[in-house]
């Protein structure tokens, strides 16, 4: 009994690990061992049918549905609507952006006023955020479950002629 006592303590230290990680790929492989941990606390405790559904899919199955969906976010899609006519972003928002982009290994690629007219899943482009101009303040626009943008609205503090907006799915024009 006290070999389960010393896997629930791992797996807490796991847990902990998972929580405080800020690396996707570190996080994935804690998830793993925390799911190999639990497997062997339901194997120690007479559930071998729980063990081995876990170790199938809590340490096999959703770490490659993770690292899929890391990997497929390789580009930050930015629209730049401030352009009446062909006026490019102003250097210090493609310096905030760059820095972001660099911060996070994504490539950022910014189109001019081009996105299509569908919407939610039907799109053909995922546009992370929408620049616009009004008067002399860059309004920067993106969904509001974005993690991602959050930590951009921290880097802006403190910036009077940026605001970043977060917006619900549904109210962008992305």
């Amino acid at each position: 009994m006290k070999i389960i006592y010393l896997l629930e303590i791992l797996l807490i230290i796991f847990l902990i690990f998972i929580i405080i990680s800020k690396n996707n790929l570190k996080l994935i492989v804690f998830f793993s061992a925390s799911s190999l941990v639990s497997a062997s606390i339901y194997l120690f405790l007479d559930s071998p049918d729980l063990a081995l559904a876990e170790v199938a899919i809590g340490s096999a199955i959703i770490p490659l549905i993770f690292i899929i969906a890391i990997s497929k976010q390789r580009k930050f899609l930015v629209i730049n609507n401030t352009a009446f006519d062909n006026e490019r972003i102003e250097y210090c928002i493609y310096d905030i952006l760059k820095e972001f982009t660099d911060l996070y290994n994504l490539k950022l690629e910014i189109q001019d006023s081009e996105y299509d007219e569908l919407y939610g899943i039907f799109r053909s482009k995922n546009v992370d955020l929408v620049i616009e101009k009004k008067k002399d303040k860059y309004i920067l626009k993106g969904k509001k479950t974005s993690i991602l943008m959050n930590k951009l609205e921290d880097m802006t503090k403190g910036k009077k002629d940026i605001k970043v907006v977060k917006v619900i799915e549904g109210e962008t024009y992305d």
